[in-house]
């Protein structure tokens, strides 16, 4: 069962979302300050999906509110803000501090389950993720070394890591996922791009490289690649990309069934 969390001193806003999200059996837990908020997270007590919090805080402000979570371990949580207002500044402040969505109260009941919905897709996209093949290569042992670390906090283990692209295709297993470096010591990953759509052209191949000149990216993109990963690799990103990929290869897959 999913857990979502509601900081909110409204019992009338209270009640609407307890009885939206119990309905379609959520494990509804209400609180009144941040402060509570803070406790239930640092006990441990729930793994929680969402948190929703009201714009007005008692104890503290929005702001300081999204900044503390974004410090501890409840930082990987979508956290949902429910207003009355729908002032364009607002928004754009709290999406800046990582905010999953601004909720305004007219459209509380249609848009809060539309985005809950949204969150919980994405777990069944990780859970893909979890269970597909993932090939990365990548010459630098050093950025092989964060790729391999940020999948392994995800819980991602089929993967296998090569040092060259002469080494993945002296392999002839078929992979579902290749993160590709596209400068390789004496290669060229897009020649190896162009040799991997040949044989698998259902795979999802996703550069990774710290180029940045488009006209190289676009011809990169245009021998067979579906995306692009900047490096430094941010772990947001790097998952979003992964499962936003992983989202249209699943599609693909079913249309060829």
């Amino acid at each position: 069962m999913y857990n979502i969390l509601h900081l909110e001193q409204s019992s009338f806003i209270k009640k609407i979302v307890s009885n939206l999200l119990t309905e379609k059996g959520f494990n509804y837990i209400s609180v009144d300050t941040a402060e509570e908020v803070y406790d239930l997270i640092k006990k441990g007590q729930y793994d929680f999906s969402v948190i929703i919090t009201s714009m007005l805080i008692p104890d503290d402000t929005i702001e300081n509110f999204i900044k503390t979570l974004n410090k501890s371990n409840a930082k990987d949580i979508p956290v949902f803000v429910i207003t009355s207002n729908d002032i364009a500044e607002d928004k754009k402040r709290l999406l800046n501090l990582g905010v999953s969505d601004y909720i305004t109260k007219e459209n509380l009941m249609d848009e809060l389950l539309k985005y809950i919905e949204l969150i919980l897709k994405e777990d069944e996209l990780m859970q893909d993720l979890k269970e597909c093949n993932i090939a990365v290569v990548d010459d630098s042992k050093f950025d092989l070394s964060i790729v391999e670390e940020l999948l392994n906090k995800h819980h991602i283990k089929n993967v296998d890591y090569y040092r060259s692209g002469k080494e993945l295709l002296s392999n002839d297993k078929r992979y579902d996922i290749y993160l590709i470096d596209i400068v390789l010591e004496g290669e060229f990953g897009k020649h190896l791009i162009l040799n991997l759509r040949k044989n698998n052209m259902d795979a999802s191949i996703i550069i990774m490289s710290s180029l940045t000149n488009t006209k190289t990216l676009s011809s990169i993109l245009n021998s067979g690649a579906n995306d692009y990963i900047r490096k430094p690799i941010q772990e947001d990103l790097f998952i979003a990309k992964l499962k936003s990929n992983i989202r249209i290869y699943n599609l693909l897959k079913k249309q060829n069934q």
